[in-house]
C-alpha cells in the first residue's frame, strides 16, 4: 500500500514539473515574440523617420539652390548696371577733371601774357612820357652834361628825363635841410664856404646806395658835413622808376 502512495505522489510530482517547465516556455516564447514586435516597430519607426528626414532635407535643398540661383541672377543681373554706372561716373569725374586743370593752364598763360603785355605797355608809356622833350632850362642840361661828363648819353631815356625834371629839385631840398639843420658851427666861426659834388644811386624803392664825395670843396668839414646832410634830405627827394645814379653839388655861403 506504502508503495503504492509513493509512486502516486512521484508520478504527480513528475506532472506537476512538467506542466511548470511548459508554461514557463510559454511564457518565455511570448516574450521573445513582444520584444522582435517592438524591436520591428520601433525600426519601422526609425526607418520612417529617416525617410521622411530625406524627403525634407531633399524638399528644403531644391528652395535653397532655387533662392542662391535667383539671387546670384539678380546680383548678375544688378552688377553690369552698377559696374556701368560706376565706370561712366569716374569716366565723366576724370574728362572734368582734365577740361578744368586745361582751363587752368589756358587762363594762367592767357593771364601771364596779358600781365607781359600790360607792363610792356606800361613801362613803353612811361618811358615815352617821360622822355617826352619838354621846354627845358638849356643851363640845366649844360650842367648835368659837366656833372656826367660822356657817361650821361648812356643813360636810358627815362633817366634822362627824370634828371632832366628833377635836377633843381635836388638842389633846392637839400638846400631847405641844409637851412633846416643850419650851417656847420666850425665852419661858421672860421667863415668857411664852398661848394662840393655828392654822388649815390638812388633806388625805386627809396633806398640809396654809394653816397660818397666826388668833387671836395676843399673843407673836410664841409664835405663830411653833406655827407650827414644827404642821409636826411634824400628821403624827400622824387623817386626814380629805375636805378637811377644821382650827381648834384651842394652849395654853403657864408653870409
Amino acid at each position: 500500500m506504502k508503495k503504492i502512495v509513493l509512486a502516486f505522489v512521484v508520478s504527480l510530482l513528475i506532472h506537476i514539473l512538467l506542466f511548470l517547465n511548459y508554461s514557463f516556455e510559454e511564457s518565455a516564447k511570448e516574450e521573445t515574440k513582444k520584444d522582435n514586435e517592438k524591436s520591428e516597430v520601433k525600426f519601422v519607426k526609425l526607418v520612417q523617420e529617416k525617410v521622411l528626414q530625406e524627403q525634407t532635407a531633399k524638399s528644403v535643398e531644391p528652395k535653397i539652390n532655387e533662392s542662391k540661383i535667383v539671387e546670384q541672377k539678380q546680383q548678375n543681373i544688378k552688377t553690369p548696371k552698377i559696374v556701368e554706372k560706376e565706370q561712366k561716373a569716374s569716366s565723366e569725374l576724370k574728362a572734368n577733371n582734365s577740361k578744368k586743370q586745361l582751363d587752368i593752364k589756358e587762363a594762367k598763360k592767357v593771364q601771364k601774357e596779358v600781365l607781359k603785355e600790360s607792363s610792356n605797355l606800361q613801362d613803353n608809356t612811361l618811358e615815352k612820357f617821360l622822355s617826352q622833350k619838354t621846354p627845358i632850362n638849356q643851363e640845366v642840361l649844360n650842367e648835368l652834361q659837366k656833372l656826367y661828363g660822356k657817361e650821361y648819353d648812356n643813360f636810358t631815356n627815362v633817366q634822362k628825363a627824370y634828371l632832366e625834371k628833377n635836377l633843381n629839385n635836388f638842389q633846392v631840398i637839400t638846400q631847405k635841410v641844409l637851412n633846416r639843420m643850419g650851417y656847420p658851427k666850425l665852419a661858421a666861426k672860421l667863415g668857411i664856404g664852398g661848394i662840393n659834388t655828392i654822388e649815390f644811386m638812388f633806388h625805386p624803392n627809396g633806398d640809396i646806395s654809394g653816397l660818397k664825395i666826388i668833387g671836395s670843396s676843399g673843407y673836410t668839414i664841409l664835405d663830411d658835413y653833406s655827407l650827414e646832410l644827404i642821409q636826411i634830405a634824400y628821403k624827400e627827394y622824387p623817386k626814380p622808376t629805375e636805378p637811377t645814379k644821382l650827381r648834384f653839388k651842394v652849395f654853403y655861403r657864408n653870409y
